[in-house]
């Protein structure tokens, strides 16, 4: 399989969405094995951790790593505080800083920029020079739930506020083709977001961080109330909100829906967790925000995994994720050919 050079530097975008950023490692190994090989890399948020692992030549040892971790390894990882975020990351980062080893972004094997947002101004900015390791803690760096990030007097937080998936940044880059994965494409079906027929469980990560730090009894329900009633199961076929199957590790059991689709299922009689709040709020800016990039700076090739269903603390479901990366990229590939000239 040859490469006719239709364009010079090929680039990666990698964007913005927590947990499901796994789904990267999947997309990435297609393409290698489709003979696509990326110039350079640019990301956001966990899309930047991959990234500058992928560029330092690691990605080997991140998948191994994260295939690896299981909900109760990621609540240790996940150091809780109450100044300027619930999570001070520094566990988390010590994984990656042992990896880099001190690595200067100029030492990576591939240029590479991680895209991070000003607190003061909402500017985004391009880290492309100095410690890997810095570009990237500012880059994950989502408010409310990790620490902001001080670089060179500015305080910088996540970079999915202003772009979660860096067309911009790759272009700046000089890349004359741009192949970007978006993790947000889909992440709002299923949500209970206003009549919506499917209501996902909370993930055990993201209830067990939720106990950990509300105060006790804010949740608590009535002893007395009658339980739920339970709905009565649908048809095997179920789709989502819009028409799509589910892929089958996402597959909701038939209980999570009511005899005619048509009507919505009974409220939950639980509050929503503080964490939960805010992780769905979260999806929705990051959607909201990506579509409207996206239609301004729109990439050649735009790869979206179906993620629906994955929470952005659902660090333990690797597998599934980068499977899905790699399936998207698949899905994708006659049109990627033809795009890059690939006999």
């Amino acid at each position: 399989m040859a490469i006719r050079r239709r364009y010079k530097r090929i680039g990666l975008v990698l964007g913005g969405g927590a947990a499901r950023g796994w789904a990267h490692i999947g997309a990435i190994r297609a393409l290698h094995d489709a003979g696509i090989k990326p110039d350079l890399v640019a990301g956001t948020s966990i899309g930047a951790l991959v990234g500058a692992v992928y560029a330092n030549g690691d990605l080997d040892w991140l998948e191994e790593w994260v295939t690896g971790l299981t909900w109760q390894s990621v609540v240790r990882l996940l150091d809780l505080r109450f100044s300027g975020g619930l999570l001070g990351g520094k566990k988390v980062i010590q994984v990656f800083a042992n990896r880099f080893n001190g690595r200067e972004i100029s030492q990576l094997h591939m240029p590479f920029a991680a895209v991070a947002t000003e607190l003061d101004t909402g500017r985004e900015t391009w880290l492309q020079e100095g410690g890997v390791v810095d570009a990237v803690r500012a880059s994950i760096a989502i408010p409310g739930i990790f620490t902001p990030v001080l670089h060179e007097g500015v305080w910088l937080v996540d970079g999915g506020l202003s772009n979660p998936v860096p067309v911009s940044a790759a272009r700046g880059m000089r890349a004359d083709c741009v192949i970007a994965v978006d993790l947000n494409n889909d992440i709002l079906n299923g949500r209970d977001f206003g009549g919506a027929v499917v209501d996902l469980p909370p993930m055990p990560v993201e209830e067990t961080i939720a106990a950990s730090i509300e105060e006790p009894g804010l949740l608590a329900l009535d002893p007395d109330a009658p339980p739920p009633e339970i709905a009565t199961p649908a048809p095997p076929a179920l789709l989502r909100r819009n028409g799509k199957p589910f892929p089958a590790w996402l597959q909701p059991s038939p209980e999570q829906y009511s005899r005619d689709v048509r009507v919505p299922p009974a409220p939950s009689a639980r509050v929503p967790s503080m964490l939960s709040s805010i992780a769905q709020s979260i999806d929705i800016m990051q959607v909201r925000i990506t579509r409207s990039r996206l239609a301004g700076e729109p990439a050649d090739i735009l790869i979206q995994p179906r993620l629906a269903g994955m929470g952005i603390f659902d660090f333990h479901r690797a597998g599934p994720a980068i499977a899905e990366g790699r399936a998207a990229v698949e899905a994708n590939l006659p049109a990627i050919r033809a795009c890059l000239g690939i006999d």
